[in-house]
């Protein structure tokens, strides 16, 4: 047994709504929103394809989901070799942690982000490193002084989870030419389909400069498909035919295949989703309270607050689960009704 697991523990999902109501003694509804799901769910046209493909769920998949990776070639106009399908992106940062990371080798990547690369990182016998945010920002500057010559792995997470934040184009630009081109960078960019800043990293135009530059998505956020577990990375098709050897042969179920193809498809769909999340998101940050929130690009909102207890408590009481950090609260952005339950709570808050 690898001596390192010690070190870690098994993913802890927060308590069930049934034993929240039963622990605070709450009557009502209780909606969760401490997962960042889409909760008004996939396009239509997901559903009614589910429907009718599931009678193929006696056969084995695809193993290099064709279909799914020709229709995102053929939408970001991309050969579908530099694409690499995975069960979420939970698969997809495992699939890269075990092609890359060696014994001692130093990964590098922030303090306060999603925890799969510190996780993977640690099972490898990596010497993860984490540098701390800069205004609740990957701090690119910093990272770059921890390069050396045992470096072999870069994470970062744009926008960031759990913060919101982001860094911008010519902050990347910038970043990458400093980095040396034998070191991947790895970017995530699981919610980078609500983002509206006009000036987010086009990632997939710096990957023509800088083939050391790996772009992952999903299919969990925006597009409401976060039980299908269906994520990819777009790389060079030299590291993509590497990462294919470590793959699972069959990750993507076929109804996981035929929904995100639908999803992908339907950018009509998709586009109002990113509307209605900017326009929620907006009322949070129209209070004098936003003050303490970090700025956001995603579906949720990091309130930050040394009060983590009471303020989750206090969101529980109006029926909305969120999820508490050490340093503050993460809320998913929910339905209007929902929204302006949080924020006459937010607005009363003594943070």
């Amino acid at each position: 047994m690898k001596t390192q697991l010690e070190k870690l523990s098994a993913y802890k999902p927060g308590l069930a709504p049934e034993d929240l109501k039963r622990d605070y003694n709450i009557k009502g509804y209780l909606y969760k929103l401490a997962s960042n799901e889409n909760l008004y769910g996939p396009s239509p046209n997901v559903k009614q394809a589910i429907k009718e493909n599931v009678n193929c769920i006696q056969y084995y998949p695809d193993t290099t989901s064709t279909n799914l990776r020709q229709t995102i070639s053929n939408i970001l106009n991309i050969n579908e070799n530099r694409i690499l399908l995975g069960a979420g992106l939970d698969d997809i940062i495992t699939i890269i942690s075990r092609a890359i990371i060696k014994p001692n080798d130093k990964i590098i990547t922030s303090d306060l982000t999603f925890g799969q690369y510190l996780h993977n990182g640690i099972i490898e016998s990596a010497n993860v490193v984490g540098t701390p945010l800069k205004d609740g920002k990957f701090d690119l500057n910093n990272i770059l002084q921890e390069i050396d010559d045992t470096t072999s792995l870069i994470w970062l997470c744009n926008p960031n989870n759990p913060t919101g934040t982001y860094f911008t184009h010519n902050e990347l630009l910038e970043f990458l030419k400093k980095v040396p081109s034998t070191i991947p960078v790895a970017l995530d960019e699981a919610y980078g389909e609500f983002v509206t800043a006009h000036d987010f990293p086009k990632s997939l135009e710096l990957q023509e400069e800088f083939k050391n530059l790996f772009v992952l998505r999903t299919f969990s956020k925006a597009y409401g498909l976060a039980s299908m577990r269906i994520g990819y990375v777009i790389g060079s098709e030299n590291i993509i035919e590497k990462f294919n050897i470590v793959k699972p042969p069959f990750n993507i179920g076929r109804l996981s295949e035929i929904a995100a193809i639908e999803a992908y498809k339907d950018k009509q769909y998709i586009n109002d989703i990113k509307r209605r999340n900017a326009e929620e998101r907006q009322k949070f940050f129209s209070i004098p309270q936003s003050k303490h929130f970090y700025s956001s690009e995603t579906n949720f909102i990091f309130v930050k607050t040394n009060k983590v207890n009471e303020l989750f408590e206090a969101l529980l009481k109006v029926g909305c689960i969120t999820r508490p950090f050490p340093n503050g609260v993460r809320i998913t952005i929910g339905f209007p009704e929902q929204n302006d339950a949080m924020i006459d709570v937010l607005n009363k808050f003594d943070y």
